[in-house]
């Protein structure tokens, strides 16, 4: 069977505020738009559907469940696949280059987009908030990484940056914000560990040094290394320079969410330190 050339792979739930801008954008580089729904109950699949999009349905249970479910669905019937969150809107100047690299047809490489986050309706540019992120690449190369919570896509090819911007729009107001974050520190606790993740290497792509930085954040002290992150991300790398949201975006982001993952690790520990002296005494009276 002769493949189509390029799958865009939308994940959604409950998106109509947005979907329909993703779409439109996605729609300039294939009429291939492929929805994948956790049951939306608003009218997410109403405006898919009218726009011509292919649509399955899946219960949610983690990214990487998600993500790698419509992978292999797609692996025998595109050449190449494109994946995106439903309000992540691509730039002109990145559906241009996203074109060029399909139209050359390497299919030596994956490549990694730059995702640009807005937080209380405005676009971010300092504090490091901009970050890559490998959502290109031909079929039957690609997986994403069986973890909880931020996870990646593992390819088995060498890795291309594309130039443009990838605008992750963000249309949660502060409380579904907070409530979010509030899901990813739990799943952040329990992440699980397998050999099949991106490894830290400082000479490596964005992502791999990404890693890096983030095993020298956890060697750390817990009790300092929340803050020394918001002063390095405001201060250092300018977060100041987005204004009052800046700052906003840097606490929660960085001191906030950082050190609410710190402490639900120290009460997990205590919990198990509490199971483990009751056992002990357990053994004691017996």
């Amino acid at each position: 069977m002769l493949k189509k050339k390029i799958a865009i792979v939308i994940l959604t739930f409950n998106s109509e505020a947005v979907i329909k801008k993703t779409i439109l954008a996605a729609k300039k580089i294939s009429k291939y738009i492929v929805i994948c729904d956790s049951f939306s109950n608003d009218k997410t699949i109403k405006i898919s559907r009218s726009l011509n999009c292919k649509i399955f349905y899946k219960k949610f249970t983690t990214y990487a469940n998600s993500r790698n479910y419509m992978i292999k669905k797609c692996n025998q019937l595109y050449e190449w696949q494109l994946h995106l969150d439903s309000d992540e809107i691509l730039s002109k100047k990145l559906i241009k280059n996203i074109n060029r690299v399909i139209n050359l047809d390497d299919k030596n490489y994956s490549y990694l987009v730059k995702r640009r986050p807005y937080f209380l309706n405005k676009e971010l540019l300092f504090g490091g908030s901009s970050n890559w992120h490998l959502r290109l690449f031909p079929s039957g190369t690609t997986l994403v990484e069986n973890s909880n919570y931020d996870q990646h896509y593992k390819s088995k090819l060498s890795t291309k940056n594309i130039s443009g911007t990838l605008h992750d729009l963000n249309i949660k107001n502060l409380n579904d914000w907070i409530t979010t974050h509030n899901k990813w520190s739990e799943l952040e606790t329990t992440n699980n560990s397998n050999k099949n993740l991106v490894q830290p290497n400082f000479f490596g792509n964005n992502i791999e040094r990404l890693r890096f930085f983030k095993s020298l954040y956890n060697l750390t002290p817990t009790l300092i290394r929340a803050f020394i992150l918001f002063i390095y991300k405001y201060f250092i790398l300018l977060g100041f320079l987005d204004g009052k949201i800046g700052f906003y975006y840097c606490f929660f982001n960085s001191l906030w969410f950082r050190t609410l993952i710190d402490a639900k690790k120290y009460e997990k520990s205590l919990i198990m330190d509490n199971i483990t002296l009751k056992k002990i005494l357990i053994i004691k009276l017996n």
